[in-house]
């Protein structure tokens, strides 16, 4: 990492002293969260400034594409938003506290269901190929049904060209501490009415590197590939989707010494022939995973007065792990792995392959929409959604039984404008039917959950450079097939899960209060909310063992979620000097004692944005983290801990085309530290150390 470091910072050296001139300086904005643009999560296509319902937009294309890489780097500016991970690999978002399938994540028009079923499965969506991502904080039944309780991730797909022409950029970027690689091809073409986009992307990470040494079995490999096909004529518009993603993740054990890492940097850069050996010798478990998304939104629009549109969705995920107690599909996996050989992943078509946990989730849609002639002063729209998933089993272990669910809603949602007041206010009906078979047992279960939701909000301006919202909205999510039916070991949290089928509803009643006041230099935001959950879910220890490891059973209780979100962002009388300050608050408890795991503390951002035009612009930035003492029975707690990252961008010319460079330093102090909503905590390990990355970014 020396070597790699010197080298690093000699090409910086060079870069400045010759004065690099672009063409066009890239202002790699602090503000990432857009006070501009069309929301497209909620209905009535406002901007986000008068949409009543609070929207945090981040257009990834105004980000550095170091910032782009993740979605967790991508919404780092958006408070309230924070990431459960499992090292680098695997981030499953948490919304003001609410996490796993409350909060529900939009994905190609719709609803994307990929993670039901392990607390150690993440988003797996490559961020090449996004156009943008959108925020809803709170319950969001009303537009979305069951599950959406905690909020919502819109992520919109890459756009089609607006004029005729083709574009094509190739992106790649080298995180030096585990040796990962991330590289991207796109094109993007518009022949008068049709549209045609196409993007694959690569990611092969090894293992990370803390202050301890390298932390075992944390790599990723991940293959994506995009495609779109668009038509666009008056009156009609076409968009059909298609998304593949194969991931590979290694499983991490608890670390019991690091004898063997006294040398750090030097052993990890020194010997990467070593790196893989080592990494053959001791991989334990990984998991496989594959997911296939199709979707085919159709927009009709009759004389230009109202609308229909209607999405169908369909979606396969499949998932095994293998490794534990199954050493044959652990060395397969070894010589795949070494030899980067993917035939293992043909395996899927008749599930053969060793795993002991051989999941299939597959999922069709219906959304549709009627929206009315609008007027001056009130806008209506009518819809609904179908959905069917089944579950089945294919390993010879189970962690739930085969299932089908089906769900059926419909909504309403109007919208008034009157002076200096905005209203909106919507309802919706629900339900959800599960059957389940239990082949250990021969025994079936069948139940149906219904629920009917509501929201009212209000916008109102203060003057010209004021407003405030006040929502109230209310929400429901039905037990999920893990929670109603775990009984087995569950290998990536070290822990026997242990369902209940009794379980009911969760509902949800939140108020929130959000003000914000801009100026030409400064804009200054603040949000507070209060959840009431009742009947909230969660895995709580039972103090006994099964089959050698702890027993957790989901339980049911009634909670609170308070929180307060404050945000400052502007620009200084420095022309080159931009700014962006948040602090964040959250407090998560049981009503009747205790509190709420995976509650993330008192957090401050503080970033500073340099652009010197033909001599590039520079970030740094401070991420701070208070102690967490306040932690559910089988949580620990967490210290405090301070991060410093800088980065620089610079946009040069290459044969008239744009080619932008990119240099980042997270961690710059190697700081040792774990975060708290970091699973790996549980396991004795700390976050990632420094970690130098540098990027480009062609567009012809």
């Amino acid at each position: 990492m020396k070597k790699i470091y010197s080298i690093i910072l000699g090409l910086l050296f060079i870069l400045n002293i010759n004065q690099i001139h672009s063409q066009e300086a890239t202002n790699d904005t602090i503000v990432p969260v857009s006070l501009e643009g069309v929301v497209v999560s909620t209905p009535f296509n406002e901007s986000l400034e008068n949409n009543v319902i609070s929207v945090d937009k981040v257009n990834l294309g105004d980000l550095s594409f170091l910032k782009s890489q993740s979605i967790p780097k991508a919404l780092y500016n958006v408070p309230g938003v924070s990431f459960i991970t499992t090292g680098p690999g695997i981030q499953k978002p948490i919304i003001r506290g609410l996490s796993g399938n409350r909060v529900v994540t939009v994905y190609q028009g719709i609803r994307f269901e990929n993670m039901q079923w392990g607390d150690e499965h993440g988003l797996e969506i490559h961020t090449s190929g996004i156009s943008s991502i959108e925020v809803i904080k709170g319950p969001m039944s009303v537009l979305y049904g069951s599950d959406a309780i905690g909020g919502v991730l819109y992520i919109a797909p890459e756009k089609y060209l607006s004029e005729n022409g083709l574009k094509v950029n190739i992106e790649s970027l080298y995180n030096a501490n585990y040796s990962g690689i991330n590289t991207s091809v796109g094109l993007n073409t518009k022949i008068n009415k049709f549209s045609i986009l196409a993007r694959a992307s690569i990611i092969d990470n090894g293992d990370y590197e803390n202050t301890d040494g390298v932390v075992e079995n944390t790599w990723t490999e991940m293959e994506d590939f995009k495609f779109g096909v668009g038509f666009e004529s008056n009156g009609f518009e076409s968009d059909l989707r298609f998304n593949h993603t194969a991931t590979k993740l290694g499983i991490p054990h608890e670390e019991e010494e690091h004898d063997d890492h006294d040398d750090g940097d030097d052993d990890h850069d020194d010997g990467d022939d070593d790196h893989d050996e080592e990494h053959e010798e001791e991989e334990e478990s990984y998991q496989e995973l594959e997911n296939t998304i199709i979707s085919w939104k159709n927009s009709l629009k009759f004389n230009n007065k109202s609308e229909l549109q209607v999405t169908l969705g369909l979606s396969d995920n499949l998932r095994k792990e293998f490794g534990h107690h199954d050493e044959e599909g652990h060395d397969d996996h070894d010589d795949d792995h070494d030899d980067g050989d993917d035939d293992d992943h043909d395996d899927h078509d008749d599930h053969e392959g060793g795993a002991h946990i051989d999941m299939q989730l597959q999922t069709t849609s219906l959304d549709f929409k009627y929206i009315f002639p609008k007027t001056d002063k009130f806008e209506f729209i009518l819809g609904g959604s179908i959905l069917n998933q089944e579950n089945l089993n294919f390993g010879e272990e189970e962690l739930i039984p085969d299932a089908e669910k089906k769900d059926l809603g419909f909504y309403g949602i109007s919208h008034v404008h009157l002076d200096n007041l905005d209203l909106m206010v919507g309802f919706r009906g629900d339900q959800r039917d599960i059957h389940a078979h239990d082949h250990h047992t021969n025994s079936d279960f069948e139940k149906s959950y219904s629920s009917f939701t509501s929201s009212i909000g209000i916008k109102k301006n203060l003057g010209s450079s004021s407003n405030y919202r006040l929502n109230f909205s209310t929400g429901y999510r039905a037990p999920n097939l893990s929670e109603l039916f775990a009984d087995g070991v569950h290998h990536g949290v070290a822990r026997y899960d242990m369902g209940d089928e009794n379980l009911g509803v969760e509902k949800s009643n939140q108020v929130d209060f959000a003000f914000n006041t801009f100026s030409e230099k400064t804009t200054f935001g603040v949000d507070v909310f209060y959840n009431s959950l009742d009947n909230y879910i969660y895995i709580k220890p039972s103090g006994k063992e099964m089959e050698g490891m702890p027993l957790y059973n989901y339980v049911q209780e009634d909670a609170n979620l308070f929180g307060l979100e404050v945000t400052i962002s502007g620009k200084t009388n420095a022309d080159w000097l931009t700014y962006n300050t948040s602090i964040e608050y959250l407090s998560g408890k049981v009503r009747d004692g205790g509190y709420l795991p995976f509650i993330s503390p008192l957090t401050f951002k503080l970033d500073f944005d340099l652009d010197f035009d033909q001599a590039g612009s520079y970030e740094i930035g401070l991420l701070s983290k208070a102690n967490q003492n306040d932690v559910a029975d089988f949580e620990t707690t967490t210290e405090s801990y301070s991060l410093v990252d800088i980065s620089g961008s610079y946009m040069l010319n290459m044969a008239n085309n744009d080619l932008n460079l990119f240099w980042s330093v997270s961690n710059l102090f190697d700081k040792e530290y774990v975060d708290h909503l970091s699973r790996l905590k549980n396991l004795n390990l700390h976050d990632i150390g420094r970690n130098i990355s540098v990027g480009l970014k062609y567009s012809f």
